[in-house]
């Protein structure tokens, strides 16, 4: 029997509408949709199974009013165990919640105990241990908008107005099942968001595992950038005192962060793996080193051609020649290890060093026979202006600088690379390295992200940005940087400076890390609040211990570092 007013129960339902496209608490929604229908229709007692798309049948609400029960969530698996339908298609009798859910039938019965072809154990176990009488029942599936059964409401006892147990009339049944098609939305909407969370986790997963598997040097960076993103964001969050006291962050602030941490290098798609793992200045596909030493092994065997020959003639006595000889010889020696140095590219190089580079160039020649223009692409004859030039023999420096390899893709001048002052990359390799982070802005822009994970095109696009003004790609100040893109600058050098996989660089002890680090705080290139925060939180450590090989953890007085 109705108890409440057409009025009000109009209310209660235009709210639960609201409720259900608003994006409220699925659970929520279930607890009022269910104990409104209830009350519509005078019963005792309602339960919701959810049918999930795994096919699992989970009790997931009850509610016993004469009992003074309702209970949300996994504690009603103790009123009815989870189900995997599959596993009971041919089960006879069924349960009724497991009938509505298989064969989507409805029951409505004055007494469920009288049915024959309906499995009750359950029901008398429960009526046993609670005192209690289970007898009408109303129980039918609810299916979402492609007619997928979804869930199975379930109502039990019934009570007319002197709280005699009666019936569920039709009129009753039209009214409720009505009622809960409500959950059909907020149930279907709740799965939408979780298929879409899923979609979108795992093409992040893929994105960051396809990128660190790009390279076997950066194998962990983009899982790895998000762990110290965590940290260091949480402590932000966690400081009482210092200068993140009122910086507080939401749960879709945290969500935008952890996407944006996993995402921040997707650009990197594009960069060729021989810049991404340049290890040595000339080295392309293969370290050109080779070649070069190669062309010292010729002015050896050339300089101990001669001298033989001079022998032969005469032209000298044997001690002045060998003399001669050795002299010449460790002149190819000392300058061969120089370039060998100049390659390596961890040390940087001085005025004097550049010059002698360039004496090497103009003052080390060799003669070369065969033509230049054997074995090419079509693609390097291309970039061959003259190329009846290299089909003759030719005087060549052994370092060359041709036409052909600074009109290369990321210029491959032998001379021009050599002479990279710090580091291995030259500068058009380094544009090319820098236009990762425009692709990956590039790349977020495109992908829908709704207006509360806004933010993950900021956070991930601004960590090579620095406080001074002077990163890239759009050179902004700190003052124009979120917290937790500043967050994330620290977390991508602070990963990059620990890595021990990188061919480049040998692995660095923790104090040189926080040495550079803080010269990078100290020259306008990391925020000074944050590096502080990262400092005095012992967030490095935290990391260092569970992610940093042991051999690199020294002894680290944090004050000397701040």
């Amino acid at each position: 029997m109705i108890t409440n007013s057409s009025d009000l129960i109009l209310s209660n339902v235009l709210r639960l509408c609201k409720s259900a496209s608003s994006g409220d608490s699925v659970d929520d929604i279930i607890s009022s949709t269910m104990t409104l229908a209830c009350s519509i229709a005078n019963a005792d007692g309602c339960f919701f199974f959810h049918v999930t798309p795994k096919k699992f049948l989970n009790l997931v609400f009850s509610r016993i009013e004469s009992l003074n029960t309702s209970i949300s969530g996994t504690s009603n698996m103790r009123l009815f165990s989870s189900v995997y339908l599959p596993d009971i298609v041919d089960k006879h009798p069924k349960q009724p919640a497991e009938l509505c859910a298989i064969n989507r039938e409805v029951i409505n019965t004055a007494n469920i105990f009288n049915e024959p072809n309906i499995e009750v154990s359950y029901l008398k176990e429960f009526d046993d241990e609670n005192n209690y009488s289970t007898l009408s029942m109303l129980s039918f599936p609810i299916s979402d908008s492609k007619n997928n059964t979804i869930g199975v409401a379930q109502f039990i006892n019934a009570k007319d107005f002197n709280g005699k147990i009666i019936s569920f009339s039709n009129d009753i049944q039209e009214q409720i099942e009505e009622i809960c098609s409500i959950l059909s939305f907020a149930v279907e909407r709740k799965r939408l968001e979780e298929s879409y969370t899923q979609l979108l986790e795992s093409f992040v997963d893929v994105m960051a595992k396809a990128i660190d598997a790009k390279s076997p040097y950066t194998g962990l960076h983009c899982q790895k950038v998000p762990i110290i993103t965590r940290l260091l964001a949480s402590a932000a969050v966690q400081d009482t005192e210092g200068a993140f006291k009122n910086f507080e962050m939401s749960d879709n602030d945290w969500y935008a962060l952890h996407i944006a941490s996993w995402l921040h290098d997707c650009g990197k798609i594009i960069t060729p793996e021989f810049i991404m793992d340049k290890s040595a200045k000339l080295e392309t596909v293969h370290n050109r080193i080779h070649e070069i030493r190669d062309r010292f092994e010729i002015l050896r065997r050339d300089a101990h051609i001669e001298y033989l020959q001079k022998r032969l003639q005469n032209m000298d006595s044997k001690e002045s020649l060998q003399a001669e000889f050795v002299t010449k010889v460790n002149k190819l020696t000392e300058d061969f290890e120089f370039i060998g140095r100049c390659n390596i590219g961890d040390t940087a190089l001085s005025d004097a060093d550049i010059e002698r580079l360039d004496q090497i160039s103009q003052e080390l020649t060799f003669t070369r026979y065969f033509s230049r223009m054997v074995g090419l692409s079509w693609g390097e004859r291309k970039l061959i202006n003259t190329p009846s030039t290299y089909n003759n023999p030719e005087v060549e420096s052994v370092l060359q600088d041709r036409p052909e390899q600074l009109a290369a893709p990321y210029n491959q001048g032998e001379l021009t690379n050599l002479k990279i002052r710090q580091g291995t990359i030259n500068q058009d390799e380094r544009q090319k390295i820098n236009e990762h982070i425009v692709t990956t802005i590039q790349i977020l822009k495109n992908l829908p992200f709704p207006p509360e994970l806004s933010n993950i095109v900021e956070y991930a696009g601004a960590h090579h940005e620095r406080v001074d003004g002077k990163g890239y790609p759009n050179g902004l100040t700190g003052k124009q940087m979120s917290i937790p893109a500043k967050i994330m600058a620290i977390a991508d050098v602070y990963e990059a400076l620990t890595a021990r996989d990188r061919p480049y660089k040998e692995p660095k002890k923790l104090s040189e890390v926080l040495r550079i680090m803080q010269e990078m705080k100290n020259s306008g290139h990391l925020d000074p609040d944050l590096y502080e925060l990262f400092i005095k939180s012992g967030v490095y450590m935290e990391y260092a211990k569970e992610y940093i090989d042991k051999d690199q953890i020294d002894e680290i007085n944090p004050e000397e570092y701040l």
